[in-house]
């Protein structure tokens, strides 16, 4: 049952009620995990901050929940009864075990003075409010929601051929199954948005604690600065919550090398834990996972007798139990754990990857290098994804001087470093590097505060503080652009309806058949992939599905040929983008097979003759 409210004001009121009661679920399935395994992970008392052990005690929790949905999954009972048991049972444990305590402590973790609640309202407002628009991401609507609402229409987690990617990490997509079958698609927008502004709590309060408080306020200001932050945390892309689990798996390595108790061992299995959720939500979580092992390696070795080793390989042990479940499920539908990439490693499919224009080291040394200024100011290079934070172009130089000068710093930079190998491998894409840009960024404002200002006599004590303000601005800046851009916030069907057809092109020909037949048709549409959630029944077409683009346009040669082929795939209809070179030619032949049911200025939608004339 989705709960429903009238009006814009309504939509507001539902989705921050969904937004605090995910948050407290979160933090007291967080703060379980701590008590439950007999260690103080991250008491008060275990030398953090209010907002570490906020931001720390969310990611735990959600990590914790993911898992949980996903046994549910894997037992066929993920519906709306069971999950809304393990929250009421993550509640009364939380309260029988923990008690009033921790719902004092999570108050008070956020303990603010008027003015900053204040502050922070307007300061978050812009992703908020991007959040509760209708979702369009082209990701998230190809398969990220299509795998969510599978998950909630079957209670399994099924393997869903016409998606390019027909199983994949979902640990993102199984908390988002959650939210969509008990409060809708817009508020799946939220879990993004958690995730943002948990990672944002962890820099300040991380910042605060390993160089100064003004560093921690910087570190959060440079990474909500970034445009690219800002779109994700308002949309349904996974890079938020992987970004929080990176994060979180940084910081606990961080806290390991700084402590010397007798059980320090914990901070580097919390590190595990993060790191193979980051791999449960996407395949890069395990570069991470990698890169991770070789930065812990020095010190790992240094260790005398055994201590380094055996701690190392506790942590190793945790995070492959993590990443189990997910990969052993991957493997046991489509016989590859990294599906459907690697074919020429774990065998073809009709789903592997084509490859792309040969590149040589050189040239891929040249984009390596062009890197962060495509980001800012040639984003068409990269993807077209909204521009990073002009700041991280123009800290490089400080980054590279921390780098030489700070231990601290040169660690943090490590896993970034480490990562941004990558991208002589992967396609450029701007998004990729977003889940280790809030360690960049606590870099650079850890630099900038050792080195600069504790040499500056005169600087006044507000200087940290005021560039956090001015690095902060740009995404905040987006974000009300954005917001004037896409206009009032759709409040009803008909809003609704009027947005997404303004968005999406061909969208008004999928609700027809919506309206015209439910779930009960399928269509093929060139170039509709972005439209694969919206359509109530299957929409196929794709360019790595079986049923790629490659293989159907060539049969457009015959009528009788091209529509035999359409209906040995039980397609009812055919969708073509009026934007797109695909056309019917015209002539009695097609006109008879092919009879157009729908037309407007963006698509043509024709109904596929079942027999032959």
């Amino acid at each position: 049952m989705v709960l429903a409210f009238g009006g814009v004001a309504g939509l507001v009121a539902r989705h921050l009620l969904v937004l605090a009661v995910l948050s407290a679920t979160a933090y007291v399935a967080g703060r379980l995990v701590g008590r439950l395994a007999g260690r103080r992970w991250i008491d008060a008392d275990s030398g953090g901050s209010g907002l570490e052990r906020f931001a720390v005690s969310i990611a735990l929790g959600l990590a914790l929940l993911a898992q949980i949905l996903f046994a549910l999954g894997s037992f066929g009972v993920l519906t709306r009864g069971p999950v809304l048991a393990v929250l009421v049972a993550v509640c009364l444990l939380g309260f029988r075990l923990l008690g009033l305590p921790v719902w004092r402590e999570l108050v008070r973790g956020l303990r603010l003075p008027g003015l900053g609640w204040g502050l922070a309202a307007i300061a978050a407002a812009p992703m908020f409010v991007l959040g509760l628009y209708p979702p369009t991401g082209f990701d998230e609507t190809m398969y990220h929601l299509p795998f969510a609402r599978a998950f909630v229409r079957t209670g399994t987690l099924p393997f869903l051929p016409e998606l390019r990617v027909p199983v994949f990490p979902q640990l993102d997509e199984l908390l988002v199954s959650g939210l969509l079958m008990l409060s809708g698609d817009v508020s799946t927008h939220l879990l993004p948005l958690l995730a943002t502004i948990a990672t944002a709590a962890l820099l300040i309060g991380w910042g605060g604690r390993a160089f100064s408080a003004g560093a921690g306020w910087l570190a959060a200001g440079l990474y909500l600065g970034g445009p690219i932050i800002v779109h994700l945390a308002g949309s349904g892309y996974v890079e938020p919550l992987l970004g929080l689990f990176v994060t979180a798996s940084v910081w606990a390595v961080e806290r390991w090398r700084d402590e010397a108790t007798t059980d320090r061992g914990r901070w580097l299995a919390l590190a595990g834990v993060f790191a193979g959720s980051a791999a449960g939500v996407k395949y890069l979580g395990l570069v991470i996972l990698g890169v991770l092992g070789i930065t812990i390696l020095p010190k790992v070795i240094r260790e005398r007798r055994s201590r380094g080793f055996r701690e190392a390989a506790v942590a190793a042990a945790v995070a492959l139990a993590v990443l189990a479940p997910t990969y052993g499920h991957i493997a046991a539908l489509s016989g590859s754990p990294l599906f459907p990439f690697y074919p020429g490693l774990f065998g073809e499919s009709p789903w592997s990857p084509e490859p792309g224009p040969h590149r040589t080291l050189a040239m891929r040394a040249a984009d390596y290098a062009a890197f962060p200024w495509n980001v800012v100011l040639d984003r068409d290079a990269i993807g077209y994804q909204p521009p990073y934070s002009p700041a991280f172009l123009v800290g490089i130089p400080v980054l590279a001087f921390g780098f030489f000068r700070d231990r601290t710093v040169r660690r943090l930079l490590a896993v970034p470093l480490g990562f941004s190998l990558l991208l002589f491998v992967l396609p450029p894409d701007s998004r990729y590097m977003t889940i280790v840009l809030p360690v960049v960024g606590l870099a650079l404002a850890g630099t900038l505060s050792r080195w600069n200002f504790p040499r500056c006599p005169r600087c006044p004590r507000w200087t940290l503080p005021a560039l956090a303000v001015l690095a902060f601005l740009p995404g905040w800046a987006y974000g009300v652009y954005r917001i004037g851009k896409d206009g009032a916030v759709p409040a009803t069907a008909a809003d609704r309806s009027a947005y997404l057809a303004r968005k999406l092109p061909a969208y008004a020909a999928v609700e027809f058949l919506n309206r015209r037949h439910g779930r009960g048709y399928t269509a093929y549409g060139f170039y509709t992939e972005d439209l694969i959630y919206h359509a109530e029944g299957t929409l196929l077409g794709d360019w790595y599905t079986p049923e790629r683009y490659r293989r159907i346009l060539p049969l457009m040669a015959d009528a009788e040929i091209f529509r035999r082929s359409l209906r040995a795939l039980d397609v009812d209809y055919l969708l073509l983008l009026r934007s797109r070179e695909v056309r019917l030619p015209r002539g009695p032949e097609w006109g008879s097979r092919f009879g157009k049911v729908y037309s407007d200025r963006n698509a043509d939608l024709y109904e596929v003759a079942r027999q032959s004339p």
